[in-house]
């Protein structure tokens, strides 16, 4: 599997709340084809967040770069947003106590 996290400084709140709801609208395909399996958001400041995402492989993260994904940062780049990310392969433990309920599907 592999894991991308994206740390965001908003120029305020309003703007943080825009591109959340676009990234959101705009990337709810990559959960319709399998490939994105997790996207988690943290709320780090009243300004700032951070998004970790679980992917089945690199190969997906790839082409979905190629495809829209950095354009998207480069515009949040534009509009005075500081955006920095880190990647990698990832291993994944899960809880045997892990209750689906907790989690909101996307559908």
């Amino acid at each position: 599997m592999w894991a991308v996290t994206r740390s965001i400084k908003f120029q305020n709140k309003l703007a943080k709340e825009a591109i959340i709801n676009a990234l959101k609208s705009r990337s709810k395909e990559m959960f319709q084809d399998g490939d994105m399996l997790i996207r988690a958001f943290t709320n780090v400041t009243e300004n700032s967040i951070e998004i970790f995402h679980l992917f089945k492989n690199k190969e997906y993260v790839n082409k979905q770069r190629s495809v829209w994904t950095n354009q998207f940062w480069q515009d949040i780049r534009e509009m005075g947003g500081n955006v920095s990310f880190t990647e990698g392969e990832c291993e994944v433990e899960y809880s045997p106590y892990i209750n689906l309920e907790d989690f909101k599907k996307i559908e």
